[in-house]
């Protein structure tokens, strides 16, 4: 699998006619390597090699038999400059995003010979794309994720803090897989306004909202999902907010398909929020990708130029918010395939 991704970079640097380029985003180093050693790649068309300090050179040695290991004690740039003196036409690629100033001011000052790329997004035009294995991984990490909502249902009692179900939440993702996507979200009451509020030592009251957001992580893919409880009686009126946004999210899916600028999905879900009065109560984009990161490629949103391409997995999550009151977020998955979109729940 790595082999492959590793081919399509030298064929990427081939084609852009660059020497090499350098890695540095750990997501990206990850992706193309399988291993989570602490360091830097660098990538030329016929050799790779891990640059790493000696606290990661067991495991890199063990792990990535398809790189040359080379061990610094200080950081990367004075074993990369040595490399550097080695390539033809000096034309180096770099991921502009993911460097300190003060590393490639560095690598400027020890290279003036050297030309130096920025090339933005070129790992990440891979990753966005999910291939079968990526997709197994990220059904698991669903499939745990609602198993962990059913879980906290039977925790859900009076006097219950936020943070007793967060913790909970924890627990129960770790004892079944590698670990959460992120810290669990878990709110009562008026603190559901909060998109991403942190979990306190607030108590559940009667009849009151409760929020869920919560992922696992399986093989290092991520889930996201958010979901809505109804403690007791609530206001009708956010019962009728929660069956707007599952009705946008039933409607939407069938919009979505190979070709579609993800946009288009993001105006179609203001659209209907618009119309039944909500729109200004809406405070985030529509989605956002979901694998190696909880939040990637594609984003769902106004200004996003991304076209859906089918193996992209992302989140549809409208949501309305009243500050010191309350919210209804619904977030679910959704992968695009051949001829449509589907919601991961579907397989499971």
């Amino acid at each position: 699998m790595e082999n492959s991704r590793l081919k399509k970079v030298s064929q990427v640097l081939k084609e852009k006619e660059l020497d090499s380029f350098l890695i540095t985003n750990p997501y990206n180093i990850f992706y193309l390597s399988g291993c989570w050693a602490q360091g830097v790649v660098l990538i030329t068309p016929s050799e790779r090699f891990f640059f790493t300090s000696p606290l990661f050179s067991e495991q890199a040695k063990k792990n990535l038999a398809k790189f040359k290991i080379i061990i610094s004690r200080n950081n990367f740039i004075e074993p990369v400059t040595e490399i550097f003196k080695k390539l033809s036409n000096k034309k180096v690629g770099f991921e502009n995003s993911y460097i300190s100033l003060c590393k490639y001011e560095k690598l400027r000052e020890l290279n003036k010979e050297v030309n130096f790329i920025p090339l933005e997004n070129l790992i990440e035009n891979l990753r966005v794309r999910k291939d079968e294995e990526e997709i197994s991984s990220i059904k698991r990490a669903h499939s745990i994720t609602l198993r962990c909502f059913d879980h906290l249902q039977k925790y859900l009692q009076r006097g219950v803090t936020e943070r007793d179900l967060s913790t909970e939440a924890v627990y129960f993702i770790r004892k079944r897989t590698d670990k959460e996507s992120f810290e669990p979200i878990v709110l009562f009451g008026e603190r559901t306004s909060l998109p991403h509020g942190i979990p306190t030592q607030r108590r559940l009251k009667e009849n009151e909202l409760i929020l869920l957001d919560i992922g696992a992580k399986t093989e290092e893919y991520c889930a996201d999902l958010t979901t809505m409880v109804f403690w007791g009686e609530v206001p009708d009126k956010w019962h009728k907010i929660y069956k707007l946004l599952t009705t946008v999210q039933e409607e939407i899916i069938k919009e979505i398909k190979p070709g579609v600028k993800s946009s288009q999905i993001d105006g179609m879900v203001r659209e209907r929020l618009n119309k039944a009065g909500y729109l200004d109560a809406f405070i985030h984009n529509t989605g956002h990708g979901v694998g190696l990161e909880v939040h990637e490629r594609p984003i769902i949103s106004e200004k996003s130029p991304e076209i859906l391409k089918e193996g992209m997995i992302f989140t549809l999550e409208p949501g309305v918010y009243f500050p010191g009151q309350g919210g209804i977020r619904v977030e679910r998955m959704v992968i695009v395939n051949k001829t449509g979109g589907r919601f991961l729940n579907d397989y499971c």
